[in-house]
């Protein structure tokens, strides 16, 4: 029986990894943003020969990551081992917008317009385009012509995820394609094009590889969003019925209610959401895998960890054991990456880390019955120095 469930098990666990989809890239494309006045956002892209892209763009030292293909643009986190996980979050929440807009969202068309210039940028010649958006009444939206230069002769087009960001930062807005291909490689206001504006700095090979079931994170993103619709429609008619009832109830109880309510705004279970435990942490992993801390997007957020976890692999001592080396700079890269979670646009998949941290616990306790005392003593002694 025992053997039995520990086939399904696998089974399940194998199945579950068999859906993701793995994604290799053949190129990244690094853009910056240029202004006199300021420090601003970068942004970086990968794409496949397949016209797949997962950009990470960075504002404010946040850093947000969005997939792209067929089926759209959904924001993601990048997780352990190279795999990605829809993220519920949009980008203006991140950026600290808090309201929700349940209603239908306004469709709007791109419109592009070809000019008769060009620029070269990088050794690869562009033609410039004038981008704006109409609504289906034909308005058109007034001084937000958005200038495009596009290798329109190139494989990679990325129109798809400029039309995905627009989507994304747009709010109460559903943006339909202009039906406009190329790679774009520099974009910016039209009045102010030649002053603020993102541009292509490089193009690179890539051997990047990501794994992602992205129609399954698009279904739980949806399903998370209607859990909230519904738990904020709830809140809206208590408190439209806390309000019908106030002329006529004593005032002090309508106010202890309406606190109440307002402490646990979303009573509904569905509100909080965690995926279903899968015990699966001592399962084999990678030592070498990557780790949060080594691509920290703003040194201040070291204040925040342990002073060891700063270039500590150079402070890891030789075993006679070779193994225990690569144990212990995984436990000790996944506990400092515990660490980012403070932080609100941290990347670290919390459930994952868990899963790695429990999983060397137990290894470097286990060890110890096999380590010689020299072994030993510079396990112990390298532990205890650890703030």
């Amino acid at each position: 029986m025992k053997k039995f469930i520990i086939i399904c098990l696998l089974t399940s666990f194998i199945l579950g990894v068999a859906q993701e989809k793995k994604i290799s890239f053949s190129k990244v494309f690094n853009y910056q943003m240029i202004d006199k006045k300021a420090s601003l956002p970068t942004l970086k892209m990968y794409a496949s020969k397949n016209s797949e892209f997962l950009t990470r763009l960075n504002i404010k030292e946040i850093p947000m990551y969005y997939y792209t293909d067929a089926l759209g643009t959904s924001t993601v986190s990048l997780e352990m081992n190279s795999r990605l996980a829809g993220s519920g979050l949009s980008a203006l929440m991140y950026l600290g917008y808090s309201g929700y807009d349940y209603g239908e969202k306004e469709e709007y068309t791109l419109e592009a317009r070809k000019l008769d210039t060009k620029e070269t940028i990088l050794g690869m010649p562009c033609s410039h385009y004038l981008v704006n958006y109409r609504s289906k009444d034909g308005t058109k939206k007034e001084n937000e012509d958005l200038k495009l230069c596009i290798d329109d002769q190139s494989s990679i087009n990325n129109m798809s995820v400029f039309n995905g960001l627009l989507n994304q930062y747009l709010p109460g807005v559903k943006m339909k394609s202009s039906g406009l291909k190329g790679l774009i490689l520099k974009v910016g206001p039209e009045k102010t094009y030649d002053k603020e504006y993102f541009v292509l700095e490089s193009v690179k090979d890539s051997q990047d590889q990501v794994f992602f079931d992205h129609r399954k994170a698009m279904m739980d993103r949806q399903r998370k969003q209607d859990s909230l619709m519904i738990a904020y429609k709830k809140q809206e008619e208590e408190y439209a019925k806390a309000d019908s009832v106030y002329a006529t109830t004593d005032s002090t109880a309508i106010v202890a209610d309406s606190a109440a309510t307002a402490a646990v705004p979303y009573a509904d279970e569905t509100y909080y959401y965690i995926p279903d435990y899968v015990s699966s942490y001592k399962e084999n992993q990678d030592e070498d895998g990557s780790l949060a801390i080594a691509n920290i997007p703003a040194e201040t957020l070291w204040k925040g960890l342990p002073k060891h976890c700063k270039n500590f692999e150079k402070d890891l001592p030789t075993f006679k054991l070779k193994e225990v080396k690569g144990h212990l700079r995984n436990y000790v890269g996944q506990m400092c990456d515990m660490y980012l979670t403070q932080s609100t646009g941290h990347n670290v998949g919390i459930k994952l880390t868990l899963d790695e941290i429990r999983r060397e616990v137990l290894y470097l306790n286990t060890i110890q019955e096999k380590l010689d005392q020299s072994d030993k003593k510079k396990l112990n002694n390298y532990l205890k120095t650890l703030d």
